[in-house]
C-alpha cells in the first residue's frame, strides 16, 4: 500500500479526491442553511422556498459522487471481514486482490453509463421543475467525480497485485484500515 499510494499519481489522486470532497462538503453545508431557512420561513412568514427539494436532491449527488473517490482512496469504505479474517494472509491477499478486480470492473462500467446518462440528459434538455435548472452540469459533474472512484480502485488493485506479487510486503497499516482491532 505504502508503495502505490504513496507514489506521484496516488499522491495526485489524494490530493485531487481531498479537493472534491471539500465540494462536496460545501454542497452539505449549502444544504443545512437552506433547509434552516426554509424551516425558519415555514415558521415565520407561513411560507417556505420552493425549491428546497430541488436543491437537496441536486446537492446530495454531488456530496456522494464528489465524497466517494477520497473515501476509495483511504479505504475508508465499511468493511465486514468477519470471513476473511479466518484466512491465512496469502489467501487473503489474493481474495483482497480478486475482490479489488470485481470492483473495478463493476465501477468502470457504472461511470461509463453514468457518462452515457449525462450525454442522453444533455440532449433531452432535461431541466428541474421549479427553478428550471439544466440537469446536464450537474450530470456531468456526477460522472467526472466518478472518475475518481476508479482511479482509487485502480490504484488498490495495483496494491493487491504487488502484494500477491512480493508475499513480504505487509498489509494495509491498521490505520488505513479504521475499523479493525
Amino acid at each position: 500500500m505504502k508503495d502505490v499510494l504513496t507514489s506521484r499519481v496516488g499522491q495526485l489522486n489524494g490530493l485531487i479526491t481531498l479537493w472534491l470532497a471539500r465540494i462536496a462538503t460545501v454542497a452539505l453545508a449549502l444544504i443545512a442553511i437552506v433547509t434552516l431557512c426554509d424551516v425558519v420561513a415555514r415558521k415565520i412568514f407561513n411560507s417556505g422556498f420552493t425549491f428546497t427539494v430541488e436543491m437537496t436532491e441536486m446537492a446530495m449527488a454531488l456530496i456522494v459522487f464528489l465524497g466517494v473517490g477520497l473515501v476509495t482512496h483511504r479505504r475508508e469504505h465499511i468493511a465486514v471481514d468477519v470471513v476473511t479474517l479466518r484466512l491465512p494472509e496469502r489467501a487473503r491477499v489474493w481474495f483482497g486482490l480478486g475482490t479489488n478486480i470485481l470492483s473495478l470492473g463493476f465501477v468502470v462500467l457504472m461511470v461509463w453509463r453514468l457518462w452515457l446518462q449525462a450525454a442522453f440528459i444533455t440532449d433531452k434538455g432535461d431541466t428541474t421543475p421549479i427553478l428550471n435548472f439544466p440537469l446536464w452540469p450537474i450530470a456531468y459533474v456526477i460522472a467526472a467525480g466518478s472518475i475518481f472512484l476508479v482511479t482509487g480502485l485502480a490504484l488498490h488493485v495495483l496494491d493487491s497485485v504487488d502484494r500477491a506479487v512480493h508475499p513480504e510486503k505487509s498489509a494495509p497499516e491498521a490505520a488505513e484500515r479504521p475499523f479493525q482491532d
